[in-house]
């Protein structure tokens, strides 16, 4: 993002704590299918929610190295958002998104809690297995950042990436309690049985998500990705604006779970 002064009613970044969001989408026999993590229950944001791998950028986070390719045409809050995604993907999920040789599951059980404890930084993670991230591999979707006022507000860069071939889904079994391959449809459908928890921005973004059948159809989706921070009605509702690709647009708010 600019620098500059944002215009009169645009979301303001200004004190957000910085982070990063993948959608991790892959084809199945019902169609698109994206995997969705339940984070656990003793976090201190959004404990036992469902949701997409991802956390707060960490100051390693940064592309100057040869692991890293095609970041150099970005903004330093893009490529930063970028690396914190994979990083996290690899964390909570077990998947690389970057791409070189394969890696045997003695050097991912060592290197995913080394990261996860901050021991090693993504460069160093991913030089030491011979891959490169490539920028291209996530697509941005959009980026969310609360309302004012809230004691605790993240801005969050939301990307898609299509599951590399050979990689497998693996909790950590820490942040990520649990994680499944499941459809946007079937994420809705339990959300309203109150069956899985999920914050307003994921329940929005799934929605969205359900509007695509593959993941070609997703990863070319011509949506600029909005920066959406959502409004506060006078009568109760939480809502975000229309005609910006979201089919699910407001929520009561004595309904939102707000972390």
């Amino acid at each position: 993002m600019s620098k500059t002064t944002p215009a009169a009613n645009a979301p303001d970044p200004a004190g957000a704590i910085p982070a990063a969001t993948v959608i991790i989408a892959r084809n199945g026999p019902d169609g698109l299918e994206v995997l969705a993590i339940e984070r656990a229950k003793g976090m201190g944001f959004a404990g036992g929610a469902v949701a997409f791998p991802g956390g707060k950028v960490d100051p390693t986070d940064t592309p100057g190295d040869k692991a890293f390719a095609g970041f150099d045409t970005l903004t330093t809050d893009d490529a930063t958002a970028r690396i914190t995604a994979a990083r996290e993907a690899f964390e909570e999920s077990g998947i690389l998104l970057s791409s070189g040789p394969a890696v045997d599951s003695e050097t991912r059980a060592r290197l995913r809690p080394a990261s996860d404890r901050h021991e090693i930084g993504f460069a160093e993670l991913l030089a030491q297995i011979g891959h490169q991230l490539n920028a291209a591999s996530l697509r941005p979707f959009a980026r969310w950042l609360p309302p004012p006022g809230l004691h605790k507000r993240f801005d969050t860069h939301f990307y898609v990436a299509a599951l590399p071939d050979g990689e497998v889904m693996l909790a950590d079994g820490h942040e990520a309690v649990h994680a499944r391959w499941a459809t946007p449809a079937q994420l809705l459908t339990e959300a309203d049985d109150g069956r899985i928890s999920l914050l307003f921005p994921t329940r929005c973004n799934i929605a969205r998500l359900a509007q695509f059948a593959t993941v070609a159809a997703l990863l070319a989706d011509p949506t600029d990705p909005p920066f959406i921070q959502p409004d506060i009605s006078a009568d109760g509702w939480l809502s975000i604006p229309e005609g910006i690709g979201y089919p699910y647009t407001r929520e009561r708010l004595d309904m939102v779970r707000r972390e």
